[in-house]
Order: structure tokens, then sequence, then C-alpha cells
């Protein structure tokens, strides 16, 4: 069988506008060491995860004329104040946290990229069990002229900078409303946002190879 060569398994578009609503701001942001995010939700309750796991859920006001946030809340925080800067990032003193994909970013979308021989789509759908994926990795081969299209159906769960697609992580980083970068080891990928169930369009002149068992 030819194996995969390598496997590609929340940031809401926030908005600044002048009303100071809290819920003007949304958005995953993830803390230099990478194990670290803060998910601003509605209703001005921000989400504090590290390492997967929940450590604070507090309150937020958002200045918008500023773009100052504050924070407040029975937990102690390291920080109570946030600046965001001019490219959208979380600025605490010398600390800055950058944007990160969130849910709500990948719900019902589809995201397709391309490195060099490969491709690589995946189909978010929302349920009851997690976020549900649906990921085909096209691998071309020029000495033949053929190509393999290996298809999986995955759970795919969010951790400060990591994505894990079942169990396999990448690392999410470089992240806008319309793509975003993932890498394993060395190799990376940059995906962009297409239409939910946006197909892969397989290159003229190769041929299908019917993957072995």
């Amino acid at each position: 069988m030819k194996k995969f060569a390598w496997l590609f398994a929340f940031i809401l578009p926030f908005l600044l506008t002048a009303c100071g609503s809290n819920d003007d701001f949304q958005g995953r942001f993830i803390a230099p060491d990478g194990l670290t995010s803060y998910q601003f939700m509605s209703k001005g309750k921000v989400n504090i995860n590290k390492g997967g796991e929940d450590i604070a859920l507090v309150e937020y006001q958002y200045d918008s004329g500023e773009q100052i946030i504050t924070l407040s809340g029975e937990t102690d925080l390291a920080t109570d104040t946030l600046t965001v800067n001019d490219n959208g990032d979380l600025v605490a003193g010398e600390i800055t946290l950058t944007r990160g994909i969130d849910y709500g970013m990948l719900a019902d979308s589809t995201w397709i990229g391309q490195q060099d021989q490969f491709v690589f789509a995946l189909t978010f759908t929302p349920s009851v069990e997690g976020m549900q994926t649906t990921s085909e990795l096209v691998t071309y081969y020029d000495d033949d002229m053929t190509y393999l299209s290996q298809i999986d159906d995955s759970i795919t769960r969010l951790s400060g900078s990591a994505m894990f697609v079942d169990l396999t992580q990448y690392t999410a980083s470089e992240v806008n409303e319309d793509s975003f970068k993932i890498s394993i080891g060395n190799n990376s990928m940059v995906l962009e946002k297409q239409p939910k169930g946006t197909g892969i369009e397989y290159r003229e002149g190769y041929e299908s190879l019917d993957e072995e068992p």
C-alpha cells in the first residue's frame, strides 16, 4: 500500500465597532506557551483553558474606542487588561496572544490546501459528539501519473495552538478569517476556507489508484 507521506489532519471573526458592547469582541487567542487559550464568548464571558482543561471563566468589558479589554472575576489572573493591537492580536505588557482557530470558525465549512504533491481537505460539522470531521488527503505520484485519495472520518478538538484530528496532532498558526496554516513535524500547509462540501479538483492527466487493503 502506498502510505501517507505525511498527514494533515477558535476564531470567530471578531468585530471592532464603536458601540462597545461585550458581544462586539469574540474569538480565541493563544498565549506564547502554546497551551493557554482565551475564548471570548457572548454575554461578556471569556473562558481560559490550559492544556485542554478549563481553568477559569471570567467576565470582560470591551472598550472599542480605546481597544482595551478588561477582565474581572473571582480567579486571580496574570493580567486583567488586554490591548487589541493593529494586527488584531492581544497584548499584555510584553506578552502577545495571537489569534487561533475556534470551533465557530470551523463549523459547517470546508478548508482546502495544497503543498507540493499533496492536497488536503477538511470538512467540519458540529454534532453532539463534537466537531465531526471528514478529511481527504490526495497524494500525487509524478513517476506514473497517478494519485491516491484517502478519506477518513474523525472528531476534531482544539487545545491551545494544537489541533487534534482524533489522535493526530497538528499546530495551527497564522490564523485569519479565511485561512490558517497547519503544521506537523517539518511540514506545513495553508488551508483556505471554502463553502461546505467543496471538493478537491483532481489534476488533469493523473489516474486514480484503488486503495489497497
